[in-house]
């Protein structure tokens, strides 16, 4: 469905020093699929998910969709083309609900703009909630009047009404409670199922990423580490980064925690994403780094089926 090829985007900080949140990032998301985007706080995940939805201009390479090449910066009437395709649920359910809308003009904002029926809008935004799991009585009241998880789904609901293909989930979970996490997770899959959606799935937390997603993507500063399908990369993860974020998760058993090998590796030695890198991204970090990892960047190398590695030393690690 989506093929982002070479994708880069950087933010410009002025006197000839930019910032590099995607450099030539390629991947494939296919139609019906769930594709979990994963990486460390400021690795480019929700920068990627924008520039797929308009938010950002991309500084170079093409994305196309169903074959059709999307522009590089959104106008208005793209935006108004594309949402019928692609929406995006945003990570803050605080922040993304205008405050001084009821549920029932926030939900139905996108059919209003095309130009629905006030009466077909209220049918199609009383079906929504009770959808998501909210009472159309809701409608009338304002998002302060509800609680974190259901402003999200609040969210989901405005996104899904126009009956997109595609929906970019940008950490929909992460400023929620662990009980309701669960409860948005299932929704999510119950929706996907339901109305044959393909979702882009951004998170940090790689066991949720391998509980929801078909394939899991790893991003580290704005390069793809690893990609492949769920379990092969979670549990038979191959590049020494993907390895750390799993091996971050705790084990809910005290004697397992402490056996539980740390793959060791100097927090201290971030690159910062402004930095000009001719190697991989993640040699300061490595414990198998070379020469090589310093001096030239590895390509993503198939290792199995459909499961690819950009490491020097794939059959070391």
């Amino acid at each position: 469905m989506i093929e982002i090829k070479d994708v880069s985007k950087h933010f410009d900080l002025g006197k000839n020093h930019h910032i590099k949140a995607l450099d030539k990032v390629s991947l494939q998301i296919h139609e019906k699929e769930i594709l979990g985007l994963v990486g460390e706080s400021g690795s480019g995940k929700s920068t990627l998910g924008k520039v797929l939805a308009g938010l950002h201009s991309k500084t170079s390479g093409t994305i196309t969709y169903n074959n059709s090449t999307l522009p590089d910066s959104y106008s208005a009437k793209d935006f108004l083309r594309l949402s019928k395709e692609m929406q995006m649920i945003f990570q803050d359910p605080y922040s993304s609900l205008n405050p001084r809308m009821t549920v029932g003009e926030i939900i139905g904002e996108g059919l209003s703009l095309r130009k629905e029926s006030k009466k077909v809008i209220q049918e199609k935004v009383q079906k929504w909630l009770l959808k998501v799991g909210l009472h159309p009585d809701h409608a009338s009241r304002f998002p302060h009047e509800f609680s974190g998880g259901q402003r999200q789904r609040i969210g989901i609901a405005r996104a899904l009404i126009v009956e997109p293909k595609f929906v970019i989930c940008d950490e929909p979970i992460s400023a929620l409670d662990v009980s309701v996490q669960a409860q948005v997770i299932q929704l999510l899959q119950d929706l996907k199922n339901d109305f044959g959606l393909t979702l882009l799935f951004i998170a940090h937390d790689l066991s949720m990423v391998r509980h929801i997603s078909d394939r899991i993507a790893v991003l580290y500063l704005g390069q793809i580490m690893e990609i492949g399908p769920a379990d092969e990369v979670f549990f038979h993860a191959k590049h020494p980064y993907t390895q750390k974020l799993n091996a971050s998760n705790p084990i809910p058993d005290p004697k397992r925690e402490r056996q539980n090998p740390q793959i060791k590796m100097d927090n201290s030695e971030i690159p910062s994403p402004s930095e000009v890198l001719s190697g991989c991204p993640f040699a300061s970090r490595c414990p198998h780094v070379t020469q090589i990892c310093r001096d030239e960047r590895p390509q993503l190398i198939k290792h199995n089926n459909d499961h690819q590695v950009a490491c020097h030393h794939l059959n070391d690690v």
